[in-house]
């Protein structure tokens, strides 16, 4: 790409941010908007882009959309020190930095980046159109979740050894993170009714890539990429029965395997237990027919096959009413 090339700043973090209405973004892009979230969109020669922000008070959540109608080299800013889960969709990118390794960031996969305050580099080609999602942390705080989330520890206690990325080897977006990233971006609730939810995703998003770096050194068995078609149909039929409360051998019986076996690739795909991805699918569910208001709690206690009403509620209010989350209730 060429060095003359225009070069646009984009805010990676925003100290005191400013938004604009979301009646004043182009109609093509409202199907993207987020309610819950904070926007800003800017439209010029050579780019569009339009950003959505949710400041959690732990951590910071930024979705950017960018389509490139020209050449430009985009360059984020970092106001201050920093540690961001960073994800890229729907193509690749090169980030550059004059104080460390250029690096390459690829399509489906996230990186765990170390990012001194400062401009950086990323050129961007005509025609492309990226989407960026990254969750903006300082390391510290993330030590202090780990009380509530134990599984963090291994990100939190990550040593860099200079800008860039602090992972090893890039993370992959399995279809649990493509499943959660999805939710975030589908979520239409109004903010107070948002807030809970797309907290506890972003929570599940890093504890997935917690479980990631956990398995970095076990080897994908060849059994379990023998059989990932199998896998992949369990993950989408647990995912449309969230309700049923499925047991090894019950699965094991339909999917015409040993629910040990599915159990264990089932890990190895998805850095999640079977048990755990039932559970957040099921949470998902029943806190969507909440907030529509059309289906009595009763109704939605026994089709999810609880005891009663109360007993789904505690369970409800423990997995979303996270201790963190107590700074913007």
């Amino acid at each position: 790409m060429s060095s003359s090339s225009v070069s646009k700043l984009l805010l990676l973090e925003k100290l005191n941010p400013s938004y604009i209405a979301p009646a004043d973004i182009p109609e093509e892009c409202q199907s993207l908007i987020i309610p819950a979230a904070g926007h800003s969109y800017r439209d010029d020669a050579e780019a569009e882009i339009l950003s959505q922000h949710i400041d959690f008070g732990p951590f910071s959540l930024w979705i950017h959309d960018i389509w490139a109608k020209k050449n430009f080299v985009l360059c984020p800013c970092i106001p201050s020190q920093m540690w961001s889960l960073h994800g890229i969709y729907e193509d690749s990118l090169h980030f550059e930095d004059p104080a460390a390794p250029s690096y390459l960031l690829e399509e489906k996969e996230f990186n765990f980046f170390n990012l001194p305050k400062g401009l950086h580099r990323i050129p961007i080609a005509e025609g492309k159109k990226i989407l960026s999602i990254h969750i903006n942390i300082e390391q510290d705080v993330l030590k202090n979740m780990v009380e509530e989330f134990p599984s963090l520890e291994i990100l939190a206690n990550k040593v860099p050894t200079g800008a860039g990325p602090i992972n090893a080897h890039p993370y992959h977006s399995n279809l649990v993170c493509d499943f959660l990233v999805e939710k975030i971006l589908s979520c239409r609730y109004e903010p107070k009714r948002a807030y809970p939810f797309l907290f506890r995703a972003c929570i599940d998003l890093l504890r997935n890539i917690a479980a990631q770096e956990t398995m970095a050194s076990q080897p994908l068995m060849s059994q379990s990429v023998l059989n990932a078609g199998k896998i992949h149909r369990l993950f989408n039929y647990l995912q449309v029965h969230p309700f049923v409360k499925h047991t090894l051998v019950q699965l094991g019986y339909i999917f015409k395997a040993s629910g040990k076996q599915l159990a264990f690739e089932f890990k190895q795909h998805f850095a999640l237990t079977i048990h755990e991805y039932m559970h957040m699918c099921r949470m998902m569910h029943i806190y969507d027919l909440l907030q529509k208001a059309n289906t009595p709690a009763e109704e939605i206690a026994s089709i999810s096959e609880y005891p009663n009403v109360t007993n789904m509620l505690m369970q409800l209010r423990d997995y979303y009413a996270c201790i963190r989350s107590a700074t913007y209730q």
